[in-house]
């Protein structure tokens, strides 16, 4: 009878020491904790991969000071910090995108990394610029007009060259050459429409492309927002539009078409094109026949606005977005990686760096037998990544 009883005693025991294990620790339920995170998963394990921030003694936030890049951030606030790292972690970069566009044109916000990476870059794109102005055998005799579309194809083929620059060439170009003279021309904008953000947010689909005209057809995602901001007053479309903005925005091999057997030459610029089918008395005609001009759209002139300036402002403070967001996002890749590489068996690791710069493209299919130390982004807008063999 002992044994028994016994035996129902330490049932008894074993029952409450499991129920006293599994039950919720709510003293660290309730601590708070600033870095927020998430877990990622490999396989059946589950990691954590924080990004975090830290405020800087200038003022700014460090976000990320673990990755292998961290950024320094200058204009934003701690909750803006905090719902950026949040953003991170949960892999939602795409679906804050446009939150951020509008901070950073907001706050202008300023990155440090992107600035010591400009300051590099702005004199060695001019040197580059400059050698292929004295080499070129038009440059002297070319009208004003013509240098600028000389200087154009200059400055590309510079950006192709430059040895250490963001993946995104057009990232490169605009923060290289399209950096507006005012930040904050676009402050008033902002002001004139914070009652109605989602007003401005579809204005910013027509700024990003200042006065040129922009082609939507029935099926384009954008023509329902130009409709709207047509009606509102903010846009003109179809005839409305003066036919020489429509030329300007055509191809050359286009304007060529129209022109047909009147053209006396082959265009060679644009500028002369567009000269020469302004002169026409049928022009119009011609485009009715080739062209809906119920999909064109362009841009009214906002009082008190200078639209060109302005674009450049959005377009660069969308430049500026993009490249941060980029870069904490393949450092967060390369992290999470780096922190599951121990539950994998690999034979090896592999770099791959074949859409970046000069400079990282020369290190693409480095191998290493253990996990490398120095893990991409290797600099600002690096779209090198770690891949296991």
């Amino acid at each position: 009878m002992w044994l028994f009883w016994l035996i129902v005693i330490v049932a008894v025991v074993l029952y409450l020491l499991k129920k006293s294990d599994t039950s919720p620790d709510t003293s660290t339920a309730s601590s708070p904790n600033l870095k927020i995170t998430i877990s990622s998963h490999s396989g059946s394990d589950e990691q954590e991969t924080k990004v975090g921030f830290l405020p800087t003694s200038d003022g700014g936030f460090q976000i990320g000071p673990s990755l292998p890049l961290p950024l320094t951030l200058y204009g934003l606030d701690q909750n803006d910090a905090a719902k950026l790292v949040s953003a991170l972690e949960q892999g939602q970069e795409y679906e804050i995108r446009e939150w951020f566009n509008h901070l950073v044109a907001q706050k202008n916000i300023l990155c440090k990394e992107l600035a010591d990476w400009l300051a590099y870059a702005k004199p060695t794109i001019k040197r580059l610029v400059d050698m292929k102005r004295l080499a070129s055998s038009e440059w002297e005799t070319a009208t004003d007009l013509d240098k600028e579309d000389l200087l154009a194809e200059f400055q590309n083929a510079a950006v192709e060259e430059l040895a250490l620059r963001p993946g995104y060439i057009e990232t490169a170009t605009t923060l290289l050459f399209e950096e507006p003279h005012d930040l904050t021309v676009d402050d008033a904008l902002l002001a004139r429409f914070k009652d109605t953000p989602d007003t401005y947010r579809s204005l910013l689909y027509a700024i990003s492309a200042g006065s040129k005209v922009q082609v939507s057809p029935a099926a384009d995602y954008r023509r329902k927002t130009f409709e709207e901001l047509t009606d509102k007053g903010f846009m003109r479309r179809g005839q409305e539009i003066p036919l020489e903005d429509i030329l300007a925005g055509m191809t050359m091999k286009h304007m060529q078409e129209i022109a047909g057997a009147d053209a006396p030459k082959k265009f060679t610029r644009k500028v002369q094109a567009v000269e020469f089918l302004k002169a026409l008395p049928d022009t119009r005609q011609r485009l009715e026949k080739t062209i809906s001009f119920r999909e064109l759209f362009q841009l009214k002139p906002i009082e008190g606005i200078d639209l060109e300036e302005l674009a450049k402002a959005h377009a660069y403070s969308s430049e500026v977005s993009r490249v941060i967001l980029r870069t904490l996002g393949a450092g967060l890749e390369s992290q999470r990686l780096k922190e599951s590489s121990k539950d994998w068996e690999a034979d090896g690791w592999e770099l791959n760096s074949e859409e970046c710069c000069p400079d990282c493209r020369k290190l693409h299919g480095k191998t290493w037998k253990r996990f490398p130390q120095k893990l991409p982004p290797f600099h600002i807008g690096c779209d090198a990544s770690i891949e296991m063999q």
